[in-house]
């Protein structure tokens, strides 16, 4: 989507690293996309330097295209771009003080075909900054490339004032979605701080202190969802491993069919998270442990076992029913308390045991009975908040333990 870049202006010129979802644009009318931070700038729209093409059917800016035939204004002339050559023709004798913009309504279209018009320079500022960033997630460790969020993409908002962060490492106040959109127009990397506010649907606010906090946030948000919920997920992380790219996920297609696609990067892999489409991993998937070492995962029992070693349990030992019975081993303080009774079983089915004490009896299970589990529905109330949940499945406590962590 970046190829034959065309550049101009170089003092100017910054490229573009996100990708986005589609929404229907409109915009104010009278909104102009000047930059009203402090930079040194002409009236040219800086979107316009980051338009790049590789095709006939259209320039690409960001996750969308331009369609063409569109227009620009070069110093108040207007000319018509068809192709590569009319854009390069346009823009060849310009200088850093020529004034150029697109002519309005433009049409886009997304990725997915579908397609919309945008209004004015706001509206195509908006479309270009909730994009889903395809880019700059392994810069900085644990950085989150910073892109608009509000209802067009999440069920959150960005609480204003923000600091946004450059790769030199320059700090820039963001007190409105407006300066917001000019900010991302007009640098090439920007990195959110933390912690960082979001509004929910409510009106109130939540505090992420870090990246994997946001995308948790994001995964609460209706339609959006980790690939599995068994364990925590960052941009290139599964619970205490890093992924190997490339793998392969499945990801609902627009008619509701799963398909697999091959996702050959953290970046690609952290705009999907973002997107929701992902709806499981299409195995074998490579995990690589604290160690260096490449675990290669054929199927969800797999999983499974791999995500146990991130509590500190060997093989040799039934994780389950430890994790079980330890209730909070992985965690600090009590998550949840077991309600009783509770009946355990051997493998074999031969060997049945019921509790009606807590912890010290639990403890003497551990000891005799290594390879007991607990017989389903369990109940356990969470310390937290006193609710009830029920656990019907070993991947109901998995994911309970997971969210304990």
């Amino acid at each position: 989507m970046k190829n034959s870049k065309i550049l101009w202006f170089l003092a100017m010129v910054i490229l573009s690293i996100v990708a986005c979802t589609k929404e229907e644009i409109e915009g104010p009318e009278s909104i102009d996309p000047i930059i009203d931070i402090e930079i040194t700038q002409t009236s040219t729209n800086p979107l316009v330097a980051q338009v790049s093409s590789d095709s006939e059917e259209g320039f690409d800016l960001g996750c969308f295209k331009i369609q063409v035939p569109f227009d620009l204004t070069v110093d108040g002339l207007m000319v018509t771009i068809e192709d590569v050559e009319d854009f390069e023709a346009a823009l060849i004798n310009t200088t850093d003080t020529t004034s150029i913009d697109f002519v309005y309504p433009i049409s886009i279209v997304y990725e997915d075909g579908e397609t919309a018009e945008v209004a004015d320079g706001m509206a195509l500022g908006e479309a270009f900054s909730v994009c889903y960033p395809d880019d700059g997630w392994t810069v900085i460790d644990g950085g989150f490339p910073a892109f608009l969020i509000n209802d067009e993409n999440s069920c959150y908002e960005l609480a204003y004032p923000l600091t946004l962060t450059d790769l030199e490492e320059n700090e820039l106040v963001i007190n409105s979605e407006t300066e917001f959109i000019d900010a991302l127009a007009n640098n090439m990397t920007l990195f959110f701080n933390f912690p960082l506010t979001l509004i929910d649907e409510d009106g109130a606010e939540v505090v992420a202190q870090n990246d994997e906090e946001v995308f948790g946030l994001f995964f609460e948000c209706e339609g959006n969802h980790p690939p599995c919920d068994t364990l925590p997920i960052g941009a290139g992380n599964i619970g205490c491993f890093d992924i190997l790219f490339p793998l392969n996920v499945l990801v609902a297609d627009a008619d509701g069919a799963t398909i697999s696609i091959e996702v050959v990067s953290e970046d690609d892999f952290s705009a999907a998270l973002l997107e929701g489409n992902i709806v499981g991993f299409d195995f074998p998937i490579s995990l690589i442990d604290e160690e260096g070492i490449v675990i290669v995962v054929n199927n969800e029992a797999e999983f499974d076992a791999a995500f146990a070693q991130c509590f500190g349990f060997g093989e040799e030992l039934n994780f389950l029913t430890l994790e079980f019975l330890a209730r909070d081993s992985a965690v600090d303080g009590d998550c949840y308390t077991i309600q009783f009774p509770v009946t355990f079983t051997s493998e074999d089915g031969l060997v049945v045991i019921e509790t009606t004490d807590a912890p010290n009896a639990l403890d003497a299970i551990i000891i005799d009975q290594l390879n007991v589990a607990p017989v389903y529905p369990v109940s356990v109330v969470l310390v937290e908040d006193g609710n009830t949940v029920i656990l019907e499945n070993e991947e109901d406590l998995i994911n309970l333990l997971a969210d304990c962590n």
